[in-house]
């Protein structure tokens, strides 16, 4: 007893401190995991842009987290390719697509992870606005996947997705030339969550993309549906992928290279620039973008 009256306020001190570190994630072993520079991965392209010959990935490509991600406000944020015609020229060589990304999301009920001019983009709806989202009598975060052949189409519930939680999502589409229809398939956290069929391929068409917001020069919803959050490691494909390589992607984490070198067009890890590492050079440009190192104590690893 005289020891603890002694000692008493010192324990209780000490129990105190060690509960604030553990409440702020100290403990967390993900604050004390290695984080890769910016550029610490890229593809290589030996034979030049657009090339596959003997490609390969070159620097620390083991998975480690980045330093930083993409952070937007939610109003004017954002990153533009201007370079994208390159991009739609690789994707036109096989009329398929697959775009990957890790979001978080911050608030605001719309959410424009990233779009190229009325053709394709992947979002995030909330409460089944502003298009329909399956299950009918959901109530929550939806994604959308948006195509020219298909632009009002369906979204799909994100299963146990939340605000302020980091959630792997992707989109593909497959043209199929013996019917003339495209499938298309909506992912969560390696996870299909839906798939629909729509006639026609893509059409892709020259012109910029956005990420973070709806591709600038297109008005026709007449607003910007800027992003509110974190994105990272946006992927894009000229491929459909299959539900085993999304699966990969997912269990990669958010710091995670491609899967296949081949088919992929442009990659940006968002690690603190906008420069695509896929070997084809199709740079963003950021406008009023903050690359946060503060990110980490919302993700959990797959």
């Amino acid at each position: 007893m005289e020891y603890l009256m002694t000692y008493g306020w010192a324990i209780l001190i000490i129990a105190i401190v060690l509960g604030v570190l553990f409440s702020i994630g100290f403990f967390n072993a993900i604050n004390f995991a290695p984080r890769a520079p910016p550029g610490a991965c890229q593809v290589f392209r030996p034979s030049g842009q657009g090339t596959a010959s003997f490609i390969n990935l070159e620097g620390t490509c083991q998975g480690e987290l980045p330093q930083y991600v993409f952070h937007s406000g939610g109003e004017g944020d954002y990153i533009v390719v201007p370079g994208s015609n390159s991009i739609s020229n690789l994707l036109n060589i096989q009329n398929n697509l697959t775009i990957t990304a890790w979001v978080y999301l911050s608030g605001s009920p719309y959410h424009d992870i990233m779009d190229k001019e009325g053709q394709y983009g992947m979002k995030i709806d909330y409460n089944n606005q502003p298009h329909s989202c399956y299950p009918s009598n959901f109530v929550g975060l939806c994604l959308e996947w948006d195509t020219i052949n298909d632009w009002v189409g369906p979204g799909y519930a994100i299963p146990n997705a939340t605000f302020d939680k980091w959630i792997f999502l992707g989109v593909s589409i497959a043209y199929d030339p013996l019917t003339g229809n495209s499938i298309k398939q909506w992912f969560a956290n390696g996870q299909e969550i839906g798939n629909s069929i729509v006639s026609g391929n893509l059409a892709y068409a020259n012109s910029i993309f956005a990420i973070g917001a709806i591709s600038p020069g297109y008005t026709g919803y007449g607003e910007a549906e800027w992003f509110n959050g974190s994105i990272a490691n946006v992927q894009i494909y000229n491929a459909s992928l299959s539900s085993d390589e999304v699966q990969v992607l997912y269990r990669e984490g958010i710091g995670g290279a491609p899967v296949n070198l081949r088919k992929i067009v442009a990659w940006y890890p968002l690690n603190g620039n906008a420069n695509d590492y896929s070997g084809n050079d199709n740079n963003g440009v950021p406008t009023n973008v903050i690359y946060t190192n503060n990110w980490w104590s919302s993700y959990t690893p797959p």
